[in-house]
């Protein structure tokens, strides 16, 4: 053989096999989870299903927006300044409401144009006193299409007057129009709109 006398060998044998037994005893104990119909067990992570929501970009434990027009805001990445200014803003509520509403959206270039405009930092912008007149210029009652509006001057939930014409508000042209949601329409513009 091997030279290894054979009282050693049974001796290591005996060790191996002892300490395979204790190891696979305690990994069952610590293995062993709760039973539960509403727990789902993955890995060390406990998931439940419930409680399971759909946010920006689909992750899990999101938080979970609504096909009104603050959720399709808050939805597309390319607006999330918006998005912010508008709870920033205290409009939210706003734009969740059963409304008819329309919302013109400025995208994260068009703020970041602001910010460069009247010198200050996109966070320093969410903090800024005119946030809510700002967000609140891009709102107006009643879900209105751009045929709606073309050539009408319309108030804003800020008490500001904006003017539709030449397919532009108040000289802003329009990226995109039309967008239907629950509570209304949204349309995308290239620049924050001034009053």
């Amino acid at each position: 053989r091997s030279g290894i006398p054979q009282r050693a060998s049974n001796a290591r044998h005996a060790r191996t096999h002892k300490m395979a037994f204790a190891l696979s005893k305690t990994a069952s104990l610590v293995a062993t989870p709760k039973a539960s119909s509403k727990i789902a067990r993955r890995g060390a992570v406990v998931v439940r299903a419930e409680k399971v929501a759909h946010g920006k970009g689909g992750e899990e434990g999101g938080r979970s927006f609504a096909n009104d027009a603050f959720g399709m805001v808050a939805k597309n990445a390319n607006y999330g300044l918006f998005a912010a200014a508008v709870t920033k803003g205290g409009h939210e509520g706003t734009m969740t409401s059963p409304g008819p509403i329309t919302v013109f959206c400025p995208n994260d270039d068009a703020f970041g144009d602001l910010c460069q405009k009247i010198g200050v930092s996109k966070m320093d912008l969410m903090n800024d006193p005119r946030i809510p007149a700002i967000v609140g210029t891009h709102i107006v009652q009643g879900a209105l299409t751009l045929a709606d509006m073309e050539g009408k001057t319309l108030t804003t939930m800020a008490g500001n007057s904006i003017t539709v014409s030449g397919g532009a508000v108040n000289g802003v042209s329009f990226k995109k129009n039309d967008i239907k949601v629950d509570n209304g329409i949204v349309h995308a513009v290239n620049a924050v709109i001034s009053p």
